[in-house]
């Protein structure tokens, strides 16, 4: 498949600096948001929309599209202020890498072409990176059922490196921004990771500093049936945290594993509790890996 991009690629952030230059003496912080994209033409629309309405106005939104089949190109084209490409890619970290690449902004945001932002928020997490020793910032994420529009928050723990090898699934992603400088000296994202390459950064991340908390719900996680998650990439995901956390030197008793296998079996469970909840279980639009991941039989 052919390669497309804009021809402003590297022109046109969101929100115009030189109104904020005007009234200040000292360069605002620039935000730039990444979004890797495939696939996803009935969600990015909204992702795109939840960038657009912040209050914020020095930011640029790159999306790295990987080539897509469906029309997520024609959705794009719509919008002039985006930077974006469409090609074959080696995955998700690659095309992160490559934002990251084209970034101009101080802080780095990455949201997922079907997840989304909370309305006005970019305002309070640049007021975070005024401290010059913040190098990233946490906030809350909710939960959004595609099928039925059911929500539900998760408020982020405090994290630290030694939270994070007790328990990789504590950092939310799409509330999750950061300082570009920080992200290159930890390396960027690691192509060798299809499905942890979040929690691989977030160990690097936190060996050289925790994050700041913001007590605030920064975004929505979009649960649906199209999405990247499936029984066998979950999977392939444990085995890649097992991985970082052997490469971690990570001693795993006997304890550690009976309360990782605990800790699967009740996210199995509350998954069952909620689809029963909405009445989806016997619905043909239950996909078959979404039911197996939730320990349902056919």
């Amino acid at each position: 498949m052919g390669t497309f991009q804009n021809d402003d690629f590297m022109q046109s952030p969101v929100g115009d600096c030189t109104k904020e230059l005007r009234n200040s003496m000292a360069q605002p912080l620039k935000l730039t948001i990444i979004t890797p994209s495939f696939n996803q033409a009935p969600y990015i629309e909204q992702t795109i929309h939840s960038v657009l309405a912040q209050d914020y106005p020095c930011v640029e939104h790159i999306v790295i599209d990987g080539g897509s089949t469906d029309c997520t190109v024609d959705v794009l084209k719509k919008y002039p202020h985006l930077q974006w490409v469409s090609e074959k890619d080696r995955g998700q970290a690659d095309a992160l890498n490559k934002g990251l690449a084209k970034a101009s902004g101080d802080i780095i945001g990455w949201v997922n072409s079907d997840d989304y932002y909370e309305h006005k928020i970019f305002g309070s997490i640049v007021k975070c990176f005024e401290d010059p020793g913040v190098m990233w910032v946490i906030g809350h994420l909710t939960f959004m059922w595609d099928q039925t529009g059911d929500l539900v928050a998760k408020k982020s723990p405090l994290i630290s490196y030694d939270r994070l090898l007790n328990n990789p699934d504590i950092v939310r992603q799409p509330s999750t921004f950061f300082r570009k400088s920080f992200i290159e000296q930890a390396g960027g994202w690691n192509p060798c990771y299809f499905m942890a390459m979040d929690f691989d950064l977030w160990v690097r991340l936190a060996k050289i500093s925790s994050p700041r908390m913001i007590d605030k719900n920064l975004a929505y996680f979009r649960i649906h049936a199209l999405q990247k998650t499936s029984h066998a990439n979950t999977l392939r995901q444990k085995r890649e945290i097992l991985s970082i956390l052997n490469r971690e030197h990570v001693h795993w008793t006997i304890t550690t594993r009976i309360s990782i296998q605990k800790n699967w079996a009740a996210l199995k469970g509350r998954v069952k509790d909620v689809l029963l909840k909405l009445d989806v279980i016997s619905s043909k639009g239950v996909p078959r890996q979404l039911r197996a991941s939730a320990g349902l039989k056919e």
